[in-house]
């Protein structure tokens, strides 16, 4: 330490077949395993389960190490190893989309439009166009509504 002290410690491991390389790089990974717990316990909501019954409280904890099993698999998969010691709500922030658009479509023809753009174009519609617009949007959101109504599971 900077007092110049020197304090020896031991690792002991009951495998017979390793070495003292592979010893100490499996006691390397001890932060990670700690960091990854820590992150597990205190953002990913495995206490706020208020049911008594078992059976709901066995659910929310595999669900909860589901998701988060399923997230560090594909920061992996996507080399993003760096943001796995960050918390959930900023993984989520950070790999969800940074701009958001609205498609439109017309006569198998289409456009991406900011939201600014999209909302530019509807303000500024003559009155019997905004009309118009707000008469063919009211039937395609009965017709999405009946269609959810009727929805069958695959």
């Amino acid at each position: 330490n900077s007092d110049g002290e020197i304090h020896d410690w031991v690792l002991v491991t009951t495998a017979p077949s390793w070495g003292a390389e592979q010893t100490r790089a499996t006691y390397q990974l001890r932060p990670a395993i700690e960091e990854r717990w820590r992150q597990y316990k205190s953002f990913w909501d495995v206490a706020r389960t208020t049911s008594c019954k078992f059976s709901l409280v066995l659910s929310q904890a595999l669900f909860v190490l589901l998701a988060y099993t399923l997230l560090q698999a594909h920061l992996f998969l996507r080399g993003r190893q760096e943001m796995n010691r960050r918390t959930r709500p900023r993984i989520l922030e950070t790999l969800g989309p940074t701009v958001k658009v609205v498609a439109v479509y017309y006569q198998q023809r289409f456009c991406f439009l900011l939201l600014p753009e999209f909302a530019e174009i509807l303000l500024t519609l003559t009155a019997a166009a905004r009309q118009k617009l707000l008469k063919k949007m009211r039937l395609l959101k009965r017709d999405l509504y009946h269609l959810l109504e009727n929805a069958r599971p695959p």
